[in-house]
């Protein structure tokens, strides 16, 4: 295991649940399986796996999970110190794997020092471009791009940057690009916008959605007897939304749940933009039966979208991927559209009012054969099936062969 330095340090408990016979606990077990690891004497793969937002984990834990189970593969995580801060579960749900992370600075990641890339063989980030919320990933990727070692880098989004979502960005400027050497959609290449350049087109390799499509059924910490529950998530702090859908959004989800008192409203914002709790004073005259699932309050921080959509009974969305992951969960879902043009979601109900809203409701409550035959065809468009998981590896592994065969012949790869 690698040594700690004043910057990098292995990830220390975060709260009550990752306790020290956890913590110990996991370093023993990592210890024992690196220590197998060495008198097997059989070459690994080494691979670095970089996290830096609160929704990496969700689609690199498959990942991880998988590598360590598969001998081609000697498998390090690095979490940057302000993910380890802001989002407890990501050490907690590593630490019950047994996987120890090592924690960096943002600063430091940006600045070239950390982390060590001496002994790697590839490295794979859950979201990297060229955009400011990206800038850790991407310095990490350039680096390791320096020393020729393969990159890898996940669609993260139904729209993602660079790549199927192509509006401009007020905090950037330019054209966003990824510096990846291997691009992991999941859909068709063929499929993707013509928008997106020839550089990264070729660059993109096809492997299906890592994360699992049925999540499974969790305890939401809500009244035991309560009636239907009706996800709603929201990320208006995106910059594409306009005042006046923000305030169509709002005024409907209150009408809405006026309307239907028996029914729960599960107000989810973004894990990390939480709109509507900084904004709270928007909600003072909200009926009861809408409860704000703030993800800086303990009780919820552990529930991200795949959690809670496997454990309601439909789901009503901003324009976000919790669309597709709700389609793949089989749980009926709608998307806001006011005035917004949303090809992308066809053909996914799209609601402009409350009387849509209303209508998608009542509509889940008699199993609409209708809502389900969309729900597949949404899916089918965007995802190819089948164990993407499997495939990543396998790309990984055929990459290593290659440019070790080169190696050992003299041929530069």
């Amino acid at each position: 295991m690698p040594a700690a330095t004043a910057n990098c340090e292995v990830a220390p408990p975060t709260d009550g649940e990752t306790n020290a016979r956890q913590w110990t606990g996991a370093v023993k077990r990592a210890l024992l399986k690196a220590a197998e690891t060495s008198l097997k004497g059989t070459p690994r793969i080494k691979v670095l796996v970089l996290m830096d937002l609160i929704q990496d984990l969700d689609v690199i834990l498959p990942i991880v999970e998988r590598m360590q189970t598969d001998s081609r593969f000697a498998l390090t995580v690095v979490i940057t110190d302000w993910l380890d801060k802001i989002s407890p579960r990501v050490s907690r749900e590593l630490l019950a794997r047994s996987l120890v992370p090592l924690v960096i600075t943002k600063k430091d990641a940006i600045d070239g020092s950390e982390p060590d890339l001496s002994r790697i063989s590839a490295v794979i980030t859950a979201c990297e471009t060229n955009h400011p919320a990206h800038r850790v990933p991407h310095a990490v990727v350039r680096r390791a791009n320096n020393r020729a070692i393969p990159t890898y880098t996940l669609q993260h989004g139904l729209e993602n940057v660079g790549l199927t979502y192509f509006e401009p960005y007020p905090d950037h400027d330019g054209p966003i690009e990824m510096a990846s050497s291997t691009i992991l959609t999941w859909g068709p290449v063929e499929n993707l916008p013509s928008e997106a350049s020839p550089t990264t087109l070729a660059r993109c390799f096809a492997v299906g959605t890592p994360k699992a499509p049925q999540p499974s059924t969790v305890e939401l910490p809500l009244h035991p007897k309560i009636g239907p529950i009706v996800a709603v998530f929201e990320n208006l702090h995106w910059e594409r939304f306009t005042d006046t859908y923000r305030e169509a959004f709002i005024r409907d989800l209150l009408d809405v749940a006026a309307a239907r008192p028996a029914t729960t409203f599960l107000l989810k914002p973004h894990h990390a933009g939480r709109y509507l709790v900084k904004n709270s004073h928007l909600l003072a005259h909200a009926p009861a039966n809408i409860v704000l699932a703030d993800p800086t309050v303990p009780p919820w921080e552990p529930y991200t979208a795949s959690a809670i959509i496997g454990s309601v009974d439909a789901v009503i969305t901003t324009p976000s991927t919790v669309a597709l992951d709700a389609a793949r969960a089989i749980c009926p879902v709608a998307v806001a559209g006011y005035g917004i043009a949303l090809p992308i979601y066809e053909p996914l109900p799209i609601l402009t009012d409350a009387c849509t809203w209303l209508n998608f409701i009542d509509g889940v409550s008699v199993a609409s054969t209708d809502l389900q035959s969309r729900l597949e065809e949404f899916r089918m468009r965007h995802v190819i099936e089948g164990d993407a998981v499997g495939r990543i590896l396998d790309r990984i592994a055929a990459d290593a062969r290659r440019i070790g065969t080169g190696k050992r012949s003299g041929q530069k790869v």
